[in-house]
């Protein structure tokens, strides 16, 4: 028993200075230029070439605006994001023809929403880094005029290195756990080791989902696509010539003045009902009063009859 004990923490010891080793030293490769990054790797086949290349610190910069990232060619592990803004005349078209070109490379659209009101859609595709950048100039030169374009390229090799690393190493130890359960010989020593077992398990699970995230994120760029309609407008006139034309073009304009005689007299209309009320009754006193006044009339005294003569 005690000999079995004494194992097991010689291997829990054992595993985490192994861990922090290949941590440190996964660090130490890839933050100096030039060095190559040995660290062993899983499921995902990122195998990581020499680094500190002018092309992988270029990578790691800025972008200048409206250039296209392109993939990496060196091998390193980089985390590509592009947000694409376009205004397209038909959104279900251009929709439809940005799913096209998506599947078409390889992609899949891992969202989608669109709206009535304003008129509009957001896609975001996942696309193989291979095909990345194509798909992505593709898509703003394809479906209209392309408004905004803002890019980002995460390298995120020393993070692959380090928990590939750690994954190694934590499946180094379970195989020793488990080699070590098989020689136990007394129910306490099987649930110790079982106990220890269980809990490395739930550690490389862990680091496993780790390792899986980072291989879909490095393997698949993302691109949001955002649709916007044309701004509104006045619809263009196309009238042809002849006869037709100008009587098109002669009706157009008697509707254009006789709109704006309507507006200008609705325009009016209110002045003209206010200047209504307050004018006539003011004409009506300033015409009584220039009416010319008549005369007194006198009485007309008629003489009396002469009397009859006798």
């Amino acid at each position: 028993m005690g000999t079995v004990r004494f194992t097991l923490a010689a291997l829990a010891t054992a595993a985490l200075l192994t861990g922090c080793g290949a941590s440190s030293s996964s660090s130490k490769s890839t933050s100096a230029d030039g060095a190559a990054v040995r660290a062993p790797l899983a499921a995902g086949g990122m195998n990581l070439p020499a680094s500190g290349t002018r092309q992988d610190r270029a990578l790691s910069g800025k972008t200048a605006p409206g250039k296209i990232i392109l993939p990496a060619t060196t091998g390193r592990s980089i985390i590509y994001t592009a947000s694409l803004s376009v205004r397209a005349k038909n959104i279900v078209a251009a929709a439809n023809q940005a799913k096209l070109l998506v599947t078409g490379a390889g992609g899949y659209v891992e969202s989608e929403s669109e709206s009535t009101d304003p008129v509009g859609a957001d896609l975001t595709f996942k696309i193989p880094a291979a095909g990345y950048g194509t798909v992505l100039d593709q898509l703003g030169s394809s479906l209209g005029t392309k408004l905004s374009l803002k890019q980002n390229a995460q390298d995120v090799t020393a993070q692959v290195a380090d928990v590939n690393s750690r994954v190694k190493s934590a499946q180094a130890t379970l195989d020793q756990f488990r080699q070590l359960l098989a020689k136990a010989n007394t129910v306490g020593e099987v649930l110790s080791v079982e106990q220890e077992i269980s809990g490395r398990e739930a550690d490389l699970e862990s680091l496993q989902a780790q390792q899986k995230a980072l291989g879909q994120q490095t393997q698949f760029g993302t691109i949001t696509l955002n649709l916007q309609p044309p701004p509104a407008g006045p619809a263009p006139q196309h009238q042809g010539g002849g006869f037709t034309g100008g009587l098109s073009s002669g009706w157009h304009a008697f509707r254009t003045f006789f709109v704006a005689l309507a507006t200008l007299l609705g325009w009016l209309l209110p002045f003209l009902v206010l200047g209504a009320v307050i004018g006539l009754p003011a004409e009506r006193i300033r015409r009584n009063r220039r009416k010319p006044t008549a005369p007194p009339v006198e009485p007309a005294y008629t003489a009396a009859p002469p009397p009859p003569e006798l």
